[in-house]
């Protein structure tokens, strides 16, 4: 099946924001012309909006409309190829945002080569409750608080309308050392590669590179076509590129509040 390189990029911008609102979790942003979730945390991960379709009359009213929406909490806003207007970027900064963070927008095409994984990585299967449960490690890994690791398994335990599967992986002991997850993108033949990490002590022996293979095999047995991800340029980027993933878009983060 050959998937066009529009589509693989409208997948990229659009499933940051394709879990749906949960009650007691988060809240859809509910601003015209922008998508975005509300939460209790002050995080700019957990309360992150964009994929924004603005006119360049409204765009400002629009940016002070977000703003008084999160009140005092953090929050982050992405920015993408299909953004408008084109220079939103130039107001938000304008409005106090700071840049903080880039994004490579990639995808894999070619899910029938296999990726060689290192024999000393078990990968492993894991109920949403078991990725629950393991939120402190979620964080340790990816440096974000035990709570908002939380949340987003939260949010993920929560989405049953949307098929997720999460992974833990080991290595000589019985306690996982890093975790990832799986997103099937409805009515489509992609998957997205959602988060991974890997504690730092334990890095450098090939287990990020074990849970993409992982979960290109699982997809590819479910049928799927292609995987797209939204790595981050100074981590994982390198190493999806060496595994055979294009990057078709970059995205850039901005925080409003310290980050």
């Amino acid at each position: 099946m050959t998937i066009s390189e529009r589509v693989l990029i409208d997948a990229i911008e659009s499933t940051l924001f394709l879990l749906p609102a949960v009650p007691g979790l988060a809240q859809d942003l509910g601003v015209p012309g922008i998508r975005g979730r509300v939460t209790k945390l002050d995080s700019a991960l957990a309360n992150l909006c964009g994929d924004a379709r603005l006119g360049d009359r409204e765009v400002d009213a629009v940016i002070a409309r977000v703003r008084e929406r999160y009140g005092s909490l953090r929050f982050g806003w992405v920015t993408g190829p299909s953004t408008r207007p084109l220079d939103l970027q130039s107001r938000l900064a304008a409005a106090g945002l700071k840049r903080a963070g880039s994004l490579s927008g990639m995808a894999r095409t070619d899910l029938a080569t296999p990726i060689a994984a290192s024999a000393s990585v078990r990968i492993r299967e894991v109920s949403p409750q078991d990725a629950v449960a393991a939120s402190d490690m979620m964080g340790r890994a990816y440096g974000i608080p035990s709570d908002v690791a939380r949340f987003f398994n939260e949010m993920l335990a929560a989405s049953t309308g949307i098929k997720t599967r999460s992974y833990f992986a080991y290595l000589d002991g019985e306690a996982p050392v890093a975790w990832s997850y799986l997103v099937y993108i409805p009515d489509s033949p992609l998957v997205l590669l959602g988060g991974a990490a890997t504690l730092a002590e334990q890095r450098g022996h090939g287990v990020y590179t074990a849970l993409v293979a992982r979960r290109l095999a699982d997809a590819r047995a479910d049928g799927r076509a292609a995987a797209i991800i939204q790595a981050d340029r100074d981590t994982s980027a390198p190493i999806c590129a060496k595994l055979g993933f294009r990057e078709l878009c970059g995205l850039e983060v901005f925080a409003m509040g310290p980050h």
